[in-house]
């Protein structure tokens, strides 16, 4: 256990933790970044389509991928979700969206905690009886327009905290996105450029923020009167790390019920996942909605279970 916590903090936390041993993955370009707790993917749907989602998002929860998406949101909306990620730490969202005509605002927060755990030393490898607490928390504000019939374009501000034992990092980071519908079938392309903010200082070691640029291609590959199958390919680029290529599949049946799956290329970890969705009827014009995701662990971790629950009104 003592192990895993270890390799949770290299991947998660500031880049001033660097790796000290090879479990697979790999850090040929891991620990030039911190504030990693950003990349750790938001919502069951998002997840179960293998992330594959820059441009196939239109919802309250575009704020955690792509806030151009946001300017398809035509009513209120609320979204809630619950990652229960690697070695028992846990990551919170939630997110609210108003509409204003073409023009929509949001705000979001994300919180990432780690179970207490034992400090370890050189001399004390065994543990010291000390213990050592860790944690993020993101907040975020983020708008978005449309400029045409086809295209939007969102961006989002976002202050983010990160804390590991007695020191702790603040920063102001940026998102920006678009969203174009190419007139061919339904292709649409996306386009994110995330965590973009200044160099940050922890333990007298500078490092940057995880920059993660998005590209994506959805389209749908049949639409009948009661199913319809989307499909989705994207490009992440990470300056910190190797690319992925993901690919999602999203199966719409009878307006309800949702079947998703997802495949993660050239990454070590949480390549396959899963899912479905169930959105209620409208009711007195309500609609609520519930997502669950699962993304298996190849190494040394358990097993993924994301989960979110959304109205709209």
């Amino acid at each position: 256990m003592k192990i895993k916590l270890s390799i949770v903090l290299v991947m998660l936390l500031s880049g001033a933790l660097r790796a000290q041993y090879d479990y697979g993955f790999d850090f040929a370009k891991t620990g030039s970044a911190g504030l990693q707790f950003l990349k750790i993917g938001v919502g069951a749907r998002e997840s179960a389509m293998g992330e594959a989602v820059t441009a196939a998002v239109k919802d309250v929860n575009a704020v955690f991928w792509n806030p151009a998406g946001l300017a398809y949101v035509t009513n209120y909306q609320a979204s809630f979700s619950q990652n229960n990620w690697l070695v028992d730490s846990k990551q919170i969202s939630a997110a609210v969206a108003v509409p204003f005509g073409y023009f929509s605002i949001a705000l979001s927060a994300v919180s990432f905690s780690i179970n207490e755990f034992e400090e370890t030393t050189v001399t004390n490898p065994e543990g010291t009886g000390r213990m050592v607490n860790a944690g993020d928390v993101m907040i975020g504000i983020s708008a978005a327009r449309m400029f045409t019939d086809h295209l939007s374009i969102g961006g989002q501000i976002k202050y983010v905290h990160e804390k590991l034992d007695d020191y702790s990092i603040d920063n102001v980071l940026f998102d920006i996105g678009a969203l174009y519908y190419t007139g061919f079938r339904n292709l649409r392309l996306g386009f994110a450029l995330q965590h973009f903010g200044p160099d940050m200082k922890m333990v007298d070691q500078e490092f940057r923020t995880p920059l993660l640029f998005r590209l994506n291609a959805t389209d749908e590959v049949f639409d009948l009167q009661d199913m319809s199958l989307t499909a989705a390919l994207e490009l992440v680029h990470s300056t910190d790390n190797v690319e992925v290529v993901n690919v999602g599949t999203e199966l719409k049946l009878y307006e309800y019920f949702f079947l998703r799956g997802g495949y993660r290329f050239n990454t070590d970890e949480g390549k396959i996942s899963f899912g479905f969705g169930v959105i209620s009827p409208q009711v007195t014009g309500v609609n609520l909605k519930f997502d669950y995701s699962f993304v298996k662990s190849e190494i040394v971790f358990e097993d993924i279970h994301r989960f979110t629950v959304g109205i709209s009104f």
